[in-house]
């Protein structure tokens, strides 16, 4: 006998990962101090790489001679201070979140210390460095996806001033460029400014990478999802009308046409609303289009066609199969078990015409076959199949 084995902890894991990245909480959704809170706390950590490339370099003396040592310490001081201070603004936007005041203040209070410390960051390292440039565009790019454009340019403009201002005043030799590192030469020549250069881009794209592959993971199954949810019936999760036109488009420029329509209509459907409520009327579709997807096969297709009327799309299946298909689904509707909120029997029956493909009929045809067969159904007493059978020879079924 086979023992049920404990669930793998690292696989529920991962599924509760996916689960929240791609259903539950999709990032562009969130609130938008939520959204700030994300933001403060890579930027938090963005600063914490930033005190520890500068306290390995106070921690080492034989690299004193490339930077700036006095600024550098008072940097790690600024550093320290704006990690905090970013820390710290988390709080009061989760603790006012529900607030109309702090939804409208505090994303442009919480970005703009994010971006003044980035801009006095740049500057220290050059402004036209890979690595100010980097977090320019990253920041940018994200600042657009997530947030209002109107706080994105609200410090955007500033900042491209001010980038636009340092280097001019650097070319002109009125300030120093990239005053932290003694540059004797080139930067691009000096191996230490590279290599420092290489370290603070790194964090930033590899955060950047990893939140635009959340984004872009969360969109495409947003999009898949919306797709799904325009083909499928909302309450009985079947194929709608749409879907199914469709797949009747796609059967009309097939070059075999071996199939056959079948046209399920619900009987006395009205009355079951009418007397037991349209709640007691869902459950009926939904049972019944349960029923209908467990007896056809995999490569066959159930869809709602209107109001309580289904429709079997069944793939190379001569008449005989189709009208045995038929007849098992109208004895499983027959069969269901339906009880009222009072604990009546609710009696389900089903009327079903079948079509079968010719090599001269086009799906809107069979169609128009399979409804006269439903129609003989219902005037003949309900609740059984009718075949649609004129032009049986000229068709060769068998």
């Amino acid at each position: 006998m086979k023992k049920n084995l404990p669930p793998n902890p690292l696989t529920s894991l991962k599924a509760k990962i996916a689960k929240y990245l791609l259903e539950d909480e999709v990032i562009m959704n969130w609130s938008i101090l939520n959204k700030c809170i994300l933001i403060l706390i890579l930027g938090s950590l963005v600063h914490i790489i930033w005190i520890i490339w500068k306290s390995f370099i106070l921690l080492s003396p034989n690299l004193w001679n490339f930077v700036h040592l006095p600024l550098l310490k008072l940097q790690l001081k600024l550093d320290i201070l704006f990690c905090c201070l970013l820390i710290l603004m988390v709080f009061p936007c989760a603790y006012w979140h529900k607030k109309r005041w702090a939804q409208q203040w505090l994303p442009y209070l919480s970005i703009g210390i994010l971006v003044l410390s980035l801009c006095r960051n740049g500057s220290m390292i050059g402004v036209l460095s890979p690595a100010t440039m980097v977090s320019y565009v990253s920041l940018v790019t994200v600042g657009l996806v997530l947030f209002n454009r109107k706080i994105v340019y609200y410090t955007l403009v500033p900042v491209t001033l001010f980038l636009i201002l340092s280097n001019y005043l650097s070319l002109q030799g009125q300030i120093s460029y990239a005053p932290l590192f003694n540059l004797s030469t080139s930067p691009y020549q000096n191996k230490f400014w590279v290599s420092s250069m290489l370290y603070f881009i790194a964090p930033i794209l590899i955060i950047c990478l990893i939140l635009f592959e959340i984004l872009l993971s969360q969109w495409r199954h947003r999009e898949q999802l919306i797709q799904h949810l325009s083909q499928i019936d909302p309450l009985t999760n079947t194929l709608n009308r749409r879907s199914i036109k469709a797949c009747l488009e796609k059967l009309e420029h097939k070059p075999t046409k071996s199939y056959a329509l079948v046209l399920i209509d619900l009987d006395h459907f009205k009355q079951i609303n009418d007397q037991y409520g349209h709640n007691k009327g869902d459950e009926t579709l939904i049972q019944v289009s349960e029923a209908l997807s467990q007896i056809i096969r995999d490569n066959d297709v159930v869809g709602r066609f209107g109001g309580e009327e289904f429709i079997l799309i069944l793939h190379q299946s001569s008449l005989a199969q189709a009208e045995n298909i038929a007849e098992r689904c109208r004895q499983a509707i027959q069969a269901l078990h339906l009880l009222s909120n009072m604990g009546d029997i609710i009696k389900v029956t089903a009327s079903f015409g079948v079509a079968f493909s010719s090599t001269e009929t086009n799906p809107q045809k069979l169609l128009s076959q399979a409804d006269k067969a439903l129609y003989e159904a219902k005037a003949c007493g309900r609740n059984q199949v009718k075949c649609y059978r004129e032009r049986l020879v000229e068709a060769k079924l068998y």
